[in-house]
């Protein structure tokens, strides 16, 4: 039995005045129009919305990918403008290639505007969009929710990845597909109080842009921790901003680092942030501490040439999870087919990379550089060699 193609653009203007009660079941994945518009097919899609897991549960999109139909496909970042959106953005395009029936794919980067983005939501899915990505961080998480609500109602499959929109997903979009950043939260904080030991000492914790979901959420995961360590303190109540901006974070590091005489760790969560708190040390003539963060080559690459002049670094990394776009599409194509996807929606991370060689299953930075890669790429990007030399000479 054939899998359903993509509505069309008749089912999408029938979509926008269903009731809330159709919303919910076509929003399911219950139920989808072929192209020619004659008839319907019914099916129960179980997309594991919500659940937890790890990367070895990832499905494969060749299971999902619908055998026929001719599917759009729209990504809106929130932000865009960096390294970590520039391999997101190739790692979905890689994704979607594996993949027929999806004819087109239209991007869209909110460059941190909030009224930006959400006019691009609400744009793809009017013109008829099947699926809408959304990357929800160009504010607060829940000023995305009337932009996606309303893709949802035009008929788009929305998935919303990376960033937490709030709402309900099932309702307010199809899911929300994310490492847990308060599980990722812990695990720099627990990498910290191991590093510090008993004496402890102060931790800075540099997040993103003021108010980011993701930032908020890691430090409810950091202040869980330390809460049983008080041997270790937080110097600020909530995540010194960067804007994930690599010399916005040396800027804010050199405050710090004049501020507090003595910082003996810091947990970034950016790895190009960190690049810029590397160079505020070495502006300052301090020697660095224990940093945890995301992955990035720089760091892997360099951490060698910098422990030698640097006794007290070291290095701890989790994923950047460039690869969650890659669960969305995968989510939204087995929506659209009416076919189970039961893979995690959310993503518990353990640490991938520990310098000093206290973490089992963790590589060392040596073994996770990756010579001739872009300095900033992710060494845990799905990308084959000759995807990320694409997206980079871009």
């Amino acid at each position: 039995m054939k899998k359903p193609a993509p509505r069309s653009r008749t089912t999408l203007a029938i979509g926008s005045i269903a009731t809330a009660s159709a919303l919910a079941l076509l929003l399911g994945g219950c139920s989808s129009t072929n192209a020619s518009g004659g008839g319907s097919t019914a099916g129960a899609a179980d997309i594991a919305v919500g659940s937890v897991g790890t990367m070895d549960q990832f499905a494969d999109i060749s299971s999902i990918c619908p055998s026929d139909g001719d599917i759009s496909l729209g990504v809106v970042d929130g932000y865009g403008t960096n390294s970590w959106s520039k391999t997101v953005r190739a790692e979905i395009e890689a994704e979607a290639a594996k993949c027929p029936a999806i004819t087109s794919i239209d991007y869209e980067a909110g460059r941190g505007d909030l009224q930006a983005t959400t006019a691009a939501i609400t744009s793809m899915a009017a013109k008829g969009t099947d699926i809408v990505l959304v990357i929800p961080d160009a504010g607060p998480g829940e000023a995305h929710l009337s932009a996606l609500r309303s893709a949802v109602q035009s008929g788009s499959t929305v998935v919303a990845f990376a960033s937490d929109p709030e709402g309900q997903a099932g309702s307010d979009y199809l899911d929300y597909t994310d490492w847990s950043p308060q599980f990722s939260g812990r695990t720099w904080a627990q990498w910290v109080v191991d590093q510090l030991g008993d004496a402890g000492g102060n931790v800075a914790f540099l997040g993103g842009p003021a108010g980011s979901a993701v930032s908020s959420q890691e430090l409810e995961g950091i202040k869980e921790v330390l809460a049983d360590n008080p041997q270790v303190t937080l110097l600020t109540d909530d995540p010194v901003t960067t804007n994930w901006d690599p010399a916005q974070a040396q800027q804010a590091m050199s405050g710090l680092l004049s501020q507090y005489p003595k910082i003996d760790a810091v947990i970034s969560d950016y790895g190009a942030s960190t690049d810029g708190v590397i160079r505020a040390y070495e502006a300052a003539g301090i020697s660095l501490p224990a940093i945890a963060t995301t992955d990035q080559n720089s760091l892997s690459c360099g951490f060698e040439a910098l422990k030698a002049t640097n006794p007290s670094y070291e290095l701890a990394t989790v994923s950047s999870r460039t690869w969650v776009g890659r669960v969305a599409l995968r989510k939204a194509l087995a929506s659209i087919g009416g076919v189970s996807d039961t893979e995690p929606s959310i993503y518990d991370l353990s640490l991938a990379e520990d310098s000093s060689g206290k973490t089992d299953g963790a590589k060392t930075p040596s073994e996770v550089c990756q010579s001739g890669a872009p300095d900033d790429g992710s060494p845990s990007s799905l990308l084959t060699a000759d995807e990320v030399k694409k997206a980079f000479s871009n």
